[in-house]
């Protein structure tokens, strides 16, 4: 098997890479691209880049690689790009995890789960950067744990607007899914992440976890992510060759 991770808006694979080093050291084969746009895939310009551009960078690393029962990790945004991907590539998909993560259903964008009043920023922001093509990473985005805007906050780069106004829609006539596990980071307050947690839990086909941490768990805690991750993957019978 294989485990993908999928980062979330103004980041890259830099921002998995102690869990992923983490999980490796444990025997599993890790994959954690930058999405196009992002970090060292930047020089794309925002305007061509949306949803579906992320959508396609994992789907199409699943079906190049040939990879068979993946369990696949979105973190924040990256829970619309890990929904599509494995919309389009489900007969390779065994488990999925949201971390803190949106979850859309059929025919809602980003917006939709975010609200009205984070999408107006979004957009008032993004006009005020480059006329409108990306938004760039607040200052003060209240997630952040104490010394990680130090520590990382040169390595963020704008977001492209498209990608969170563009809906996640389905290529399969049915919406079955594998096994999917959401974690909300509850010291995170108020966040959309909440609501999404709430609806889910108890859901069928949803396990249900919380960390006490903030938004960026990923980069701050990365030993109590990859521990989840690898707990996952053993409750699924998931292995690791």
């Amino acid at each position: 098997m294989s485990i993908v991770l999928v980062h979330g808006a103004w980041s890259g694979s830099w921002s998995w890479r102690a869990a992923a080093d983490l999980l490796r050291a444990r025997g599993y084969c890790v994959f954690a691209p930058t999405l196009t746009g992002l970090a060292e895939r930047a020089h794309v310009a925002p305007e061509h880049v949306n949803l579906s551009s992320h959508v396609a960078d994992i789907a199409g690393l699943m079906r190049y690689e040939n990879l068979r029962d993946v369990l696949i990790v979105g973190h924040s945004y990256g829970g619309m790009v890990v929904t599509g991907a494995a919309d389009r590539e489900i007969a390779r998909v065994k488990g999925m995890i949201y971390l803190d993560a949106f979850v859309p259903e059929n025919g809602q964008c980003l917006w939709d789960l975010a609200g009205e009043k984070s999408a107006a920023a979004q957009r008032a922001a993004a006009m005020a950067h480059d006329g409108g093509k990306s938004v760039p990473r607040p200052t003060t985005p209240g997630n952040t744990a104490p010394g990680a805007a130090a520590r990382f906050g040169s390595l963020f780069t704008p977001q492209p607007l498209k990608t969170s106004s563009e809906p996640f829609v389905s290529a399969r006539a049915e919406q079955t899914w594998p096994p999917r596990h959401y974690v909300l980071c509850k010291a995170y307050d108020p966040s959309p992440f909440h609501a999404i947690a709430a609806r889910l839990r108890g859901a069928p086909g949803w396990t249900h976890e919380e960390f006490d941490a903030l938004h960026d768990v990923v980069r701050t805690h990365p030993e109590m992510v990859a521990d989840m991750i690898a707990a996952t993957a053993e409750r699924w019978n998931i292995p690791k060759e």
